[in-house]
């Protein structure tokens, strides 16, 4: 799978063998134990310590003046109403945590005047700095799990970052913080805080087998990469913008309305076709996050309640598009009825304790609602994380002008041209499915406009100068070689292998 790096037989066992064996004593002061996802996300900090890879990121511009005792008064009773943002994971007994207690409870909380630099270098130094807060690992013994950061910039406006640990957070969470954060700032009354609800920590054992008989002997993504992969994950990323527009969506939308489909199936369809033809095979598992049934019990709770789905879907046998829509609707609607199970007991039953179930990740998400603090609003940006766990993740916002959104690759695998190819990729496969849902695979081209013009031009015969022809063979002959390969959708113009 995605990990090469060698984890000790029995670290996650036995992690998660003494959690389930701990009984109460009755004479002790209660002590909260970890949940089955927060044993999980301590894993994956012990076998790859230092990294950002877990921090939820979100950051917004202000329009306006902030008052900044008002918001940080909203972040002190923020703290002080949900024990899970004054809470640590010390390393003597990795099942248990550490609460602060409310009197204790002080957020970590900065800011930084750029109003003197100017709207334009303020803006600039305030992302810079963002950045590398959010590149900054978070230390579970220690904290704190959560960060906010404010820059006042000229002209009465600032810059919003909060990060927060998954493991104290998921995204749902972030949602709850800002309703929450804004209530309080503008003085408006709340009412009592949504306890985190407990996470059953062993799974039904049918569940259980049904995991492992969806998992049963799937084989990782055998994407070419345009290095060799080390011997331990770097965690070392960028990213590619993707922009499918109003018509597209709209077009998304009625094939997936026609089909019993959602928009999220059928652009999964579109990155599994994607994949499965770059790769040179259609046994496929995506990663995806999903919240769990803890999370619909507490809609206001903040925490970790999402855990992943692995989505495997084959379709080696399909003909047609329709058919492999269907397979990716079946394998949705299959894996939807174990989402319940964390994916770490999951790992543990299909023997991948400490190694990824997927190297992929496909996320679909809606544009968020309004937000304000008080009269001010607030405009979320889009922010690519600082880094990713996965060799390749598609993270979509879907609004009503259409889906913006980012292909975030792993730079120790790839180039930033091998990336553009397959996000091209993905746009032109998605149009063809939408455009023709009928079509034999065979027919479905999912070369992206650029590569089809690369190859085109060299096809043609075009004289172009010595340097632009040797730039061009590079970039045809680069996607050949790290793409291309038996069975691969790449060859000279007009022709599609299958």
């Amino acid at each position: 799978m995605s990990d090469n790096l060698q984890v000790p037989a029995d670290l996650g066992r036995d992690l998660l063998a003494r959690w389930r064996a701990r009984t109460p004593d009755a004479t002790a002061p209660i002590v909260p134990q970890a949940s089955p996802i927060q044993l999980g996300l301590r894993l994956f900090e012990e076998i790859h310590p230092g990294t950002a890879a877990n921090i939820l990121r979100f950051d917004a511009e202000i329009d306006g003046s902030l008052d900044i005792d008002r918001l940080a008064t909203a972040l002190r009773t923020l703290a002080h109403r949900h024990a899970v943002l004054r809470t640590t994971f010390p390393d003597d007994d990795r099942t248990l945590c550490a609460v602060t207690p409310e009197a204790e409870a002080v957020p970590d909380f900065t800011v930084t005047d750029l109003a003197e630099l100017g709207a334009d270098a303020g803006r600039a130094r305030a992302c810079a700095e963002a950045d590398a807060r959010a590149a900054a690992p978070m230390d579970l013994a220690t904290g704190p799990l959560w960060r906010v950061a404010v820059w006042t910039l000229a002209g009465g406006t600032a810059r919003l970052q909060f990060l927060a640990h998954h493991i104290v957070a998921d995204g749902w969470s972030l949602g709850v913080f800002l309703a929450e954060l804004d209530a309080l700032y503008a003085g408006r009354p709340l009412g009592p805080a949504t306890p985190l609800p407990a996470v059953p920590a062993t799974p039904d054992p049918a569940d259980l087998a049904a995991w492992r008989d969806r998992l049963a002997d799937a084989r990782p993504l055998s994407l070419p990469t345009d290095r060799p992969r080390p011997g331990t994950r770097r965690f070392r990323s960028d990213h590619v913008d993707v922009t499918v527009d109003a018509a597209l969506m709209g077009r998304v939308q009625d094939l997936a309305d026609s089909t019993g489909m959602t928009p999220f199936m059928v652009l999964l369809a579109a990155f599994h076709l994607t994949l499965a033809r770059t790769a040179g095979h259609s046994d496929i598992t995506v990663g995806s996050p999903i919240a769990t049934r803890e999370r619909h019990r507490a809609p206001g709770a903040i925490g970790p309640l999402a855990t992943m789905l692995a989505l495997r879907t084959d379709t080696t046998g399909a003909r047609t598009v329709r058919e492999v829509l269907h397979a990716v609707r079946d394998t949705c609607l299959d894996a939807y009825s174990g989402a319940h199970v964390p994916i770490e007991a999951v790992a543990e039953q299909v023997g991948q304790r400490g190694v990824a179930l997927f190297d992929v990740l496909f996320v679909l998400q809606p544009q968020p609602g309004e937000i304000r603090l008080g009269d001010l609003p607030v405009q979320p940006r889009v922010m690519a994380p600082a880094t990713i766990r996965n060799d390749f993740e598609l993270y979509l916002w879907q609004g009503d002008d259409g889906v913006t959104g980012f292909l975030g690759y792993d730079t120790d695998l790839y180039s930033a041209d091998t990336s553009h190819l397959l996000a091209g990729r993905f746009l032109a496969t998605l149009s063809a499915l939408v455009g023709c849902p009928d079509a034999e695979l065979a027919e479905v081209d999912v070369r992206s406009v650029g590569e089809c013009e690369r190859v085109g031009v060299l096809s043609a015969g075009v004289p172009l100068a010595d340097g632009v022809v040797g730039r061009v063979e590079c970039l045809v002959e680069g996607v050949v070689d790290r793409l291309g390969g038996e069975g691969v959708a790449v060859c000279c113009a007009g022709e599609v292998l299958s």
